[in-house]
């Protein structure tokens, strides 16, 4: 019932051309080092409690619904709760992103009475030694597995969101079956992007292409927030007039030193409010928004060649990653569409589906982990650079 009071909700701001959601990232700093992580520079600087208040009083003030709070590690800021009772005391609907390990019974307890809309918490195996070679801490799995019970019992609503790897991909019926246990919903994500600097080596550790059609049974909802949730958010044709995705249209992205982009997949910069902009300035007069929101389905010249289209999470933000084109296929969604293909002719007994149409190659040569390393710490393991 509230999940379809919401997309009514959604669609009236759709329709209405006002912005719905805004996805904050207060910091990229974390104490976790989860091997699959797309933020390869977390040297970001920190900005203050007042510009963050000021960033939540203009997104109130636009009349937004939701905001989505997440980093980094969210819990390293001090202010954490002040900015997420500051939200929810403006109106706004909050939404948090976490690995909870930073998190007591306590918190949890606090989240709830601030009436947190939900609290989303990376959790990839429910064996404590898989779970920590994600993430590459020890002990990381039971603080995370601690405030997911700890939330459940105080009645917050709780996700666990899972990327499938190859490290963890036999674990995900396990994993599901404890989480649904505890009466926490589990979401399972096949598709680990590239890094925002474009670099590929998050890809190393994605499940084969056998095994992506073993996730893509377990996929029970988006885990991006900013996905569109019907065709009325972005338009009745879903292979013409429709627009691409929901970034530009009801939803922006801000990272943690203020630069303002349709989304956190799709960082191309339309805006900064540490130079004075004003959000409601760029939302409505920004060129660059206006270009992005110009775009449709049909423009899609590759992706209008592939008979899975219909099934395909589009996602122009990581086309622009990955090749500097918003119109080009990402090569990681091909693959995970075309296993959810695969998948779904298995399960009905149906031929094998034709793969998708050759894709492009990357805009430069893309850096294993090693070379990134390298890179990194010239001095102890020599030099090596972008070619």
């Amino acid at each position: 019932m509230l999940a379809g009071l919401s997309q009514r909700v959604r669609t009236a701001y759709a329709r209405a051309g006002m912005l719905w959601e805004v996805h904050l990232d207060l910091l990229y700093q974390c104490d976790l080092d989860c091997e699959h992580c797309y933020l390869d520079d977390k040297s970001t600087r920190v900005l203050p409690t007042a510009f963050w208040r000021d960033v939540i009083d203009q997104m109130a003030d636009m009349q937004v619904f939701t905001v989505h709070l997440s980093g980094g590690e969210l819990f390293l800021r001090p202010d954490a709760f002040e900015l997420i009772a500051h939200a929810r005391s403006r109106g706004l609907y909050v939404h948090i992103k976490t690995h909870g390990g930073r998190l007591d019974e306590a918190a949890a307890r606090r989240l709830v009475a601030l009436g947190v809309s939900s609290v989303q918490l990376s959790y990839y195996s429910h064996r404590p030694a898989v779970h920590d070679a994600i993430t590459r801490r020890e002990g990381s799995h039971a603080a995370t597995l601690a405030t997911l019970t700890a939330l459940a019992s105080a009645g917050a609503n709780v996700i666990a969101a899972c990327v499938a790897m190859e490290r963890n991909r036999e674990d995900l019926a396990a994993t599901q079956a404890q989480m649904h246990a505890l009466g926490v919903a589990f979401r399972v994500g096949g598709t680990v992007r590239v890094a925002q600097s474009g670099a590929a080596f998050p890809r190393e550790v994605a499940p084969s292409s056998e095994a992506l059609i073993e996730v893509a049974a377990f996929r029970d909802g988006p885990v991006d927030p900013c996905a569109p949730e019907s065709s009325e958010a972005t338009g009745p044709d879903a292979d013409g007039d429709r627009a691409i995705c929901g970034a530009g249209h009801i939803s922006l992205y801000v990272d943690p030193e203020g630069k303002v982009t349709p989304c956190v997949t799709w960082p191309q910069p339309i805006g900064d409010l540490t130079a004075g902009e004003r959000l409601d300035e760029i939302w409505q007069r920004s060129p660059a928004l206006e270009r992005i929101r110009a775009l449709r389905r049909r423009d899609l010249a590759s992706c209008q060649r592939c008979e899975h289209r219909a099934i395909c999470d589009i996602c122009p933000g990581q086309g622009w990653l990955e090749t500097g084109d918003a119109l080009a296929p990402a090569r990681a969604v091909c693959e995970s569409t075309f296993a959810r293909a695969r998948a779904r002719a298995r399960a009905a007994g149906l031929p094998e589906p034709p793969p998708p149409p050759p894709l492009a190659g990357a805009r430069f040569r893309i850096l294993s982990s090693a070379e990134v390393e390298a890179a990194r710490h010239p001095s102890s393991a020599g030099s090596a650079a972008p070619g």
